[in-house]
């Protein structure tokens, strides 16, 4: 027991088993293992429908949109002007080309370091 006792101190005392340099290591093994786990996350992320959702409730969804679009192709309604777009109060669009005093009163003055020379 004293040969192996003495030959394990001779062997912790060489300088190939340097105690800083394997923790340094071995830290450096949990950083590389740290980023790895983040990839592997990254990657292995799923991004089907979540199973919060009711496939019922969806497809109920569904047709009633098919519904509503059913009646709108049979109203003749599909190419006109939705409804969110017909409000009475909008202004009446501009006719012509704007004068000098619309054109400069529309748009704020460059800075003079910006202004064309």
């Amino acid at each position: 027991m004293k040969s192996a006792a003495k030959d394990l101190k001779k062997q912790f005392k060489a300088p190939e088993l340097n105690l800083n340099a394997i923790d340094k290591l071995s830290d450096e093994m949990a950083d590389l293992m740290s980023v790895s786990a983040d990839i592997q996350d990254a990657l292995g992320r799923n991004y089907s429908v979540p199973d919060d959702i009711n496939e019922e409730e969806l497809l109920g969804e569904l047709d009633s949109l098919e519904l509503e679009l059913s009646m709108e192709k049979e109203s003749g309604a599909v190419d006109a002007v939705p409804s969110y777009l017909l409000d009475a109060d909008l202004p009446a669009a501009p006719v012509g080309a704007p004068s000098a005093l619309e054109e400069t009163a529309a748009l704020p003055s460059a800075p003079a370091r910006l202004a064309p020379t």
